[in-house]
């Protein structure tokens, strides 16, 4: 290592404190930040630290519990757990948890196997920092956006707003990635015409460790471009696909393409509220319906509420209906114009039912040129073209026939 690290060192109440500072001390190369009790919680301000070292007489629930709220908290920073008992039994959990390896402590405080054991937790924390380090470059390379596709009420529109920009994006030229976190229900699959042959489900109980290349064969492509990470195909199956094991997916998908495209439940479950938090922007779907506005009202004054700081886009469906709703009652109930207006069209029903977005089936209704125009804020908000130009959509000139 060629910089002292530093750690900052959780102690649960049953650990010998003198015989970890002892151990944390006897090294040059690792400097300790602060010593704080399990009960402590993190807070995200200050120096977090190169690293957090766990400090326990053995592996427990609130242990763990700690671990993964530290690790919402600094996902990338590493966790190196010291433990005074024998590691039998607990490994995995502690792994599960967030932890990246652990260290036995001595059993006593004799200062030569404090040095000693030193020198193992400085290398054991160095090759955690390094794998780190490796993910962060994978990751940081240039991450894709991600854009969450909100709508809070069911049926208005939300799954062919995000499957017509998926294909909007990927026609334009773009990676896409479109993931169906509608776990129970979800319809992209049946929205695209493609055969949930791999799903989340799948992905989950695969096991392993998650990466990009193991990843790529979970994904079913669409003839557009789009890969998809379809949901479970019945919804017995959703309850294996948590809210931790989704939030290890995104990054990755966002390594691998420019945009991610997240189709959620009419909800705030776990699931959409872990997306929410991990995506760039957000885009809420409502329809001239007074419950539709509603909801997404309620879900404006959530995301406030959650402190979201992402862009948030507002799409209008079937803005042209005469329902008795004016598009300046529109503007009264969600106290913004709406940046997109969807309208009615017969052709949307055709398309979904044939199982291709209306961007592709009929390219010059006026529905399509709607999704086409929410793909164009997306790409504009890219910034200017590499030639100093304004953002052009790359349409490709020969495209794949079905």
């Amino acid at each position: 290592m060629r910089a002292a690290a530093h750690a900052r060192v959780v102690l649960d109440d049953r650990v010998d404190r003198t015989a970890v500072e002892m151990l944390l001390s006897s090294s040059p190369q690792l400097g300790v930040l602060d010593y704080l009790d399990l009960r402590e919680v993190e807070h995200a301000n200050g120096d977090a630290g190169d690293a957090l070292i766990v400090a326990c007489a053995s592996f427990t629930p609130a242990i763990g519990e700690y671990v993964r709220a530290a690790r919402r908290l600094y996902p990338g920073r590493p966790v190196l757990l010291v433990c005074t008992s024998e590691t039998n039994g607990y490994v995995s959990e502690a792994i599960e948890s967030g932890v990246d390896d652990i260290v036995t402590l001595p059993p006593d405080a004799d200062p030569r196997v404090a040095q000693a054991m030193s020198r193992q937790l400085v290398f054991t924390l160095e090759k955690a920092m390094a794998r780190r380090r490796d993910e962060r470059t994978i990751t940081g390379q240039k991450l894709g956006r991600m854009i969450c596709v909100l709508g809070l009420k069911g049926g208005g529109g939300k799954t062919l707003t995000a499957s017509n920009l998926a294909a909007s994006l990927a026609d334009a030229g773009h990676s896409v990635a479109l993931v169906d976190l509608d776990l129970q229900f979800g319809d992209v699959g049946l929205t695209l015409s493609m055969s949930p042959e791999r799903t989340l489900y799948d992905l989950v109980r695969s096991g392993g460790s998650l990466d990009a290349e193991k990843l790529e064969d979970f994904l079913t492509v669409h003839p557009s471009g789009v890969r998809a990470l379809l949901a479970p195909a019945r919804p017995d199956q959703a309850g294996v696909v948590t809210a931790d094991f989704l939030k290890d997916v995104y990054p990755l998908l966002r390594a691998m393409h420019e945009f991610v495209i997240v189709d959620t439940p009419p909800s705030f479950t776990p699931e959409v509220i872990g997306a929410v938090d991990a995506s760039t922007e957000i885009c809420i779907v409502a329809m001239l319906d007074a419950l539709s506005l509603k909801n997404s009202k309620l879900g404006l004054e959530t995301l406030e509420l959650m402190d979201y700081s992402g862009r948030v886009r507002f799409v209008l469906n079937r803005a042209d209906s005469n329902v008795g709703i004016s598009r300046q009652d529109v503007v009264g109930v969600m106290g913004r114009t709406p940046d997109v207006l969807v309208p009615s069209d017969r052709n949307i029903t055709r398309s979904v039912n044939q199982g291709e977005p209306i961007v592709l089936l009929h390219r010059r209704s006026e529905a399509a040129r709607a999704f086409n125009a929410l793909a164009d804020l997306y790409i504009a908000d890219q910034g200017p073209a590499a030639d100093g130009g304004a953002p052009q959509r790359r349409r490709r000139l020969f495209r794949r026939g079905r």
